[in-house]
């Protein structure tokens, strides 16, 4: 029985409600997730349309282009979750006033990428590659802050709507361009129009449900959005590096033939990668409420999150590793049969991956954005020190084995972290 003279939290779920709440967000989430699947689809057609050399360098542009997308939102998005989720009435004030602040981060992060990309390579299809998913990149990132928005009030519907329409948008343009016969330069032009269109989108939705977007300016807000923002921005920057430096380093060490072959692999396991990622969108609101209401129910979400990341990854991890040859054959055609090797050693890493997904969301609901940041700098220093010694001899094999490492010290950090 409630005491009539301790208020209810406007924002705490009730006890019957939760679950059933929590269950139907985990459904929205999940078809999210599997809208992977048209981007899996799309680098299929890529990579068999396109052959290893022209998508190894389709790869390293979308590799370098993800590595500088952190700087156009620099943690934004997650604190745009947090936020909305504990005080949901502040939602449109928080949407519109993140959307200024992109504005800054965008034209950086973009600036950035233009340089860095010019620097690399020389080949002038390459550039413009980068070139393009910049842009691409630009549109997406905007996008985060209205899913930020949607997550935080967790209408997990809505925000399924935005990611299957990008994805399909995606789909559907590239696969045109593709199938019309035209290569590289034209898939990232694509890559534009369908982020432009799923922007538009977004904000159609937006208007819908919180009075439309639009951009203010407050210098106090600007000041605390971004301070809470900081750490998650250096956390991910570094997380993305970590990521796709493998591919980047690839290209420049050892050329498009092994980018592409490694490309492939990665974007299986990235695709993989997606099912924690559900777990982990669904438990940060919950877990950011929890944190504040109710400490032994946060506590018992984390070990119930811990424990289903973890044993479904195990299914998996048996899963791929024994249909890896199939699998690559199946999706990418005979030319690709070689990426199997990489992605079994790839698919050992998975156990890792799914529960640090679930850390990842536990440390950012108790407000431990520097013990993110730390964990991601200690595996992208074991990362690259890894690659610098295998690729040379190994590969796109030495690629994954990197990977793999960096990902087992990253768990252990944010073990003992969070203990």
């Amino acid at each position: 029985m409630t005491d009539a003279t301790t208020p209810t939290p406007v924002n705490a779920p009730s006890a019957t409600s939760a679950p059933r709440s929590v269950l139907q967000n985990l459904a929205f989430a999940g078809a999210s997730g599997a809208s992977a699947g048209l981007l899996l689809l799309l680098f299929v057609i890529a990579g068999r349309v396109l052959g290893d050399v022209e998508f190894g360098k389709f790869s390293f542009a979308l590799a370098l282009g993800t590595i500088f997308e952190t700087l156009m939102d620099f943690g934004l998005h997650q604190v745009t979750i947090r936020e909305v989720a504990r005080d949901k009435s502040r939602a449109s004030a928080v949407l519109h006033h993140t959307l200024g602040i992109k504005l800054l981060w965008t034209a950086a992060g973009l600036t950035a990428l233009l340089i860095t990309a010019t620097l690399l390579r020389q080949e002038w299809d390459v550039r413009m590659a980068c070139y393009l998913i910049g842009g691409a990149l630009v549109a997406r990132s905007f996008m985060f802050t209205i899913r930020g928005v949607l997550q935080g009030l967790e209408r997990f519907g809505w925000d399924s709507i935005v990611v299957l329409g990008d994805r399909g948008l995606l789909l559907l343009f590239g696969a045109a361009v593709l199938w019309s016969g035209y290569g590289l330069l034209w898939l990232s032009a694509a890559f534009v129009l369908a982020r432009g269109a799923a922007l538009v989108l977004g904000a159609w939705l937006t208007q819908a449900q919180l009075g439309g977007v639009g951009v203010k300016y407050d210098r106090d807000v600007w000041r605390d959005l971004q301070r809470s923002a900081v750490p998650f921005g250096l956390f991910l920057v570094v997380l993305n590096l970590y990521s796709y430096i493998d591919s980047v380093m690839l290209g420049v060490m050892k050329g498009d033939v092994e980018t592409g072959i490694y490309g492939a692999a990665y974007k299986v396991y990235e695709g993989v990668g997606y099912l924690p990622g559900v777990i982990a969108s669904v438990l940060t609101p919950r877990l950011s409420s929890l944190y504040v209401t109710d400490k032994a129910a946060h506590r018992r979400l984390v070990y119930g999150g811990l424990a289903g990341s973890v044993g479904l990854a195990i299914v998996v991890t048996v899963v791929g590793y024994a249909l890896a040859e199939p699998a690559m054959r199946l999706l990418f055609g005979e030319s690709f049969v070689v990426s199997a090797q990489p992605f079994r050693i790839l698919c050992i890493g998975l156990v890792f991956v799914f529960a640090i997904w679930t850390l990842h969301a536990t440390a950012i609901s108790a407000n431990r954005e520097r013990l993110l940041v730390r964990a991601a700098l200690i595996g992208l220093a074991v990362n690259v020190a890894v690659n610098v010694y295998t690729i040379p001899s190994m590969g796109a094999n030495g690629a994954a084995l990197a990977t793999v490492v960096g990902e087992f010290v990253s768990l252990l950090v944010l073990v003992v972290g969070l203990r």
